[in-house]
């Protein structure tokens, strides 16, 4: 290994026959049996020379040596946020992108959690911190990514939590590409069950509209979703201008967004 001394070979080494990660200084040091002082001082060097990451106070990532040369790396990303915060799940634009579900990938892993936590950045890779309330906590599994589990959100969840707040997923077009390309594999009943227990009728309406929009076509689960839509008007997308837009009354929707946008991306 180029550029390291046979110590620190050693070092990266052991770590990847024992398929570690991440670790913390506490653990590598009862590892190699060593003082925390020579482990510190071992860490500080190989972090200068770009094959470790630290990504909390004394808990560092081991970076892939194929990134050794550029430093930097974007499949790391999930494995970094199940070290981030406790308890979470990826969820948002990034679970989309775990299950192939969208062709723009964010820079940014979104990660769920009850705790509130500031954004940070490392090698390039943002991760944002979106705080929910305990009872919106809910819908998220285990998946390995290599030899690490990592938690996230259901498919039902993640389209879910979406429709709830499109801004996390690129806005609402990403979100139809969500429910068009994994409308083979989502159990519609579950994500009608998710939004009921998350109490928010914008997740019906907009999923709704959106499955008409796509042509998915399920009438009895169509007429159950009305069934829970209520009287109130909203928009589309939330973030966007109200005013002036098109009213679709059957599902009490504003559509400010321009419906082509929705479907224009399908291919057949």
């Amino acid at each position: 290994m180029a550029g390291i001394s046979s110590k620190e070979e050693n070092f990266i080494a052991t770590l990847g026959e024992k398929g570690i990660r991440v670790f913390t200084v506490d653990e590598a040091t009862e590892l190699f049996n060593t003082s925390k002082p020579m482990m510190n001082k071992l860490v500080h060097q190989l972090v200068k020379k770009r094959k470790l990451q630290r990504i909390q106070r004394g808990k560092y990532l081991v970076i892939p040596p194929v990134a050794w040369k550029t430093g930097r790396f974007t499949e790391e990303g999930v494995i970094i946020a199940s070290y981030l915060v406790e308890p979470y799940y990826i969820g948002y634009w990034t679970a989309l992108d775990f299950y192939g579900w969208t062709e723009q990938p964010s820079s940014t892993v979104f990660i769920a959690s009850t705790k509130l936590k500031r954004p940070v950045e490392l090698q390039g890779t943002k991760f944002k911190f979106i705080k929910l309330r305990p009872e919106r906590f809910f819908g998220f599994e285990e998946h390995w990514v290599g030899n690490q589990k990592v938690v996230v959100a259901e498919k039902e969840k993640t389209i879910a939590d979406c429709l709830d707040q499109p801004r996390y997923c690129g806005e609402i077009v990403e979100a139809a590409k969500g429910i068009w390309n994994g409308r083979e594999d989502i159990n519609f009943e579950t994500v009608l069950k998710y939004a009921l227990r998350m109490k928010n009728g914008a997740i019906i309406k907009r999923l709704g509209y959106l499955m008409d929009v796509l042509g998915i076509e399920k009438p009895s689960f169509r007429n159950k979703l009305k069934r829970h839509i209520g009287y109130d008007y909203l928009s589309l997308d939330p973030h966007g201008k109200a005013s002036g837009s098109e009213v679709n009354k059957e599902w009490r929707i504003r559509i400010n967004v321009d419906p082509k946008n929705l479907t224009e991306w399908i291919t057949h």
